[in-house]
């Protein structure tokens, strides 16, 4: 079982890639025309700073609230993120990617994620000494 700590800094990880990753698509529409990915940039940026709020809950004792906040996370990230990307891909949707690469990572970063927020939402992390 992971440490609380650790799982948020993990989760924390996850936000910061995913949003490099939107920022690099943002960069790169911006040089070329074409995002990395069909995903929204602004929208999706902005979901995960209220996912970053939904993080510092365990710091004020809201851990019930952090693990509902799990919920729509595992929603966006997981279904939105894995399994959309997924059937978009082999949909033939592949042109909406600027190749398998940038396909592979949005998928690898989102499936990451979403393995940490079920062990959020389950509970399966010990609470002991600090959270940061």
């Amino acid at each position: 079982m992971m440490d609380l700590a650790r799982l948020l800094t993990l989760q924390r990880v996850f936000a910061g890639a995913s949003i490099s990753y939107l920022v690099a698509s943002a960069i790169r529409e911006q040089m070329t025309g074409a995002p990395l990915s069909a995903a929204a940039i602004g929208p999706s940026i902005l979901m995960f700073l209220v996912y970053l709020g939904i993080l510092v809950l365990p710091r004020a004792g809201r851990i019930g609230w952090y693990r509902l906040g799990m919920i729509p996370a595992l929603l966006l990230f997981g279904v939105g993120g894995v399994i959309a990307n997924v059937l978009r891909y082999l949909n033939g949707g592949a042109d909406l990617y600027a190749g398998f690469l940038a396909f592979a990572v949005a998928v690898a970063i989102n499936l990451f994620g979403t393995c940490l927020n079920i062990v959020a939402l389950l509970g399966r992390f010990r609470t002991e000494g600090s959270v940061s």
